[in-house]
């Protein structure tokens, strides 16, 4: 019964986020992403995440996307992370938009117990914005910070036989000189729950509910934006896992 509780208690903490962001004017949004991933024997992985996501608001859009890239374990808690993500934003209103978006980030990762795990990842990111039509460009610098506490159930004993569960606080900042193409934001929050289910021992299944706000430094009462963002996702992998120092660690990017 005792490991019921936790599973549970998580399961309903995400109902109510959702009620309490139904009741207000949050937009929505959701998510589809493919995350394959590769496992080198010498502590490097390959991974990608490719997806599409869409807003639903007055002002919708879509957006595809693909961001390959690559990890090099430090140590046994340390790790490196560098890629190049794509991103074209199908607007509703105005001129659609391309994104480049390479990025260089470090991780940290420990666990307390055989069950739970707590993990950090920065990551500087350089968002290089084209609008298609005007030929208008871009670019801001974007940091994040995010940790990561997770809780590993037994899938004969949990809810919906589950494997791990997850809560994400994550924050950005984002640097700016001059207008640019897409709307960015000085700063984001973003709290995320989490739950896992593993289809074999090479694939699993995620979902993720998340409420996210957004605003700028100046009359943050008249520029914040709520998102209540729904994400599933499916992680193919191979190679040597079991002898890689990264698996287990599951710090997406």
């Amino acid at each position: 019964m005792k490991k019921r509780i936790l599973p549970l208690w998580l399961l309903l903490s995400l109902l109510s986020t959702t009620l309490a962001a139904e009741e207000s004017s949050a937009a929505k949004q959701v998510s589809l992403e493919i995350y394959p991933k590769w496992y080198s024997s010498d502590n490097v992985t390959f991974q990608g995440n490719i997806g599409v996501k869409k807003l639903f608001q007055e002002y919708d859009w879509i957006t595809s996307y693909v961001k390959p890239s690559t990890t090099y374990a430090l140590s046994h808690h340390m790790a490196l992370h560098g890629g190049l993500g794509f991103y074209y934003t199908n607007n509703k209103t105005v001129n659609n938009v391309r994104e480049w978006r390479p990025f260089i980030g470090l991780s940290h990762s420990t666990s307390f117990t055989d069950k739970w795990g707590l993990s950090s990842y920065f990551r500087m990111e350089e968002r290089c914005f084209e609008s298609i039509g005007n030929d208008e460009r871009s670019r801001s610098t974007r940091l994040r910070l995010r940790f990561r506490s997770a809780y590993k159930t037994d899938p004969q004993h949990s809810l919906l036989s589950l494997d791990k569960l997850t809560l994400d606080l994550e924050g950005f900042r984002s640097y700016t000189n001059t207008q640019t193409v897409s709307p960015t934001y000085d700063y984001e929050t973003r709290i995320t729950l989490g739950a896992e289910r593993h289809v074999d021992k090479g694939r699993k299944i995620r979902f993720e509910l998340a409420l996210k706000y957004k605003a700028q430094t100046a009359q943050i009462s008249d520029t914040d934006i709520h998102t209540i963002f729904f994400k599933l996702q499916f992680f193919p992998s191979w190679g040597n896992r079991l002898r890689n120092r990264l698996h287990g660690r599951d710090i997406e990017e």
